[in-house]
């Protein structure tokens, strides 16, 4: 009777004790599977954006190249360059955050619009369509690249501005202004941006 007094007299403590064990061990599991998740969660965002930069990388190169090729290449140099942009642009569109990928169309299609101007499908656009095109490419170029550097927590555009004149302060800042229609105010203005003060 006596061992059993004892018994019961531990049973509470005992169970108390399996209790705490049992809500600590539990707690521990639980932080440990959240910090396990939050290491996982950072581990797949740097390797996304590892990834991203990557893949912009090689969308813009690609870019550049079917850009080039399609000035100056024969049909299957611009075949070949297409097939790699594309290509490009493919993961472009499974890895890239949104706006990314609206930016990137944008520019994939006036490629391949002007892809077609330079392969002759598309006759309707005359004979300046090639060089007029060119440029809305590289406007679209400047926008997917600000996009991607919105993305990757970068700040700040690429696009010069329209009066940008990358002579000014020569003696060919007048005739490129004036080959490129950039307004005398316009140049005067910069000009007095440029210079350095006294």
């Amino acid at each position: 009777m006596h061992g059993l007094l004892l018994v019961s007299d531990w049973a509470p403590a005992a169970f108390f004790g399996l209790a705490g064990s049992l809500i600590g061990g539990s707690i521990a599991g639980v932080v440990s599977l959240r910090v396990a998740r939050d290491a996982r969660d950072a581990a797949e965002g740097a390797w996304i954006r590892d990834s991203r930069r990557e893949t912009y990388d090689r969308f813009l190169t690609k870019g550049q190249q079917l850009l080039i090729a399609c000035h100056d290449e024969t049909k299957e140099t611009i075949e070949a360059a297409d097939v790699d942009f594309f290509g490009a642009y493919g993961v472009v569109q499974t890895v890239a955050d949104i706006r990314v990928v609206e930016a990137a169309r944008v520019y994939a299609y006036r490629l391949q619009e002007l892809e077609a101007i330079a392969l002759r499908k598309n006759k309707e656009w005359g004979p300046v369509a090639k060089d007029l095109d060119a440029q809305d490419v590289r406007t679209a170029r400047h926008g997917a690249i600000d996009a991607m550097r919105r993305d990757l927590g970068l700040t700040g555009r690429v696009a010069p501005p329209k009066t940008f004149n990358p002579f000014q302060g020569t003696d060919f800042g007048a005739k490129y202004a004036a080959r490129h229609g950039i307004p005398s105010a316009d140049l005067a203005s910069e000009r007095e941006e440029h210079t350095p003060s006294a």
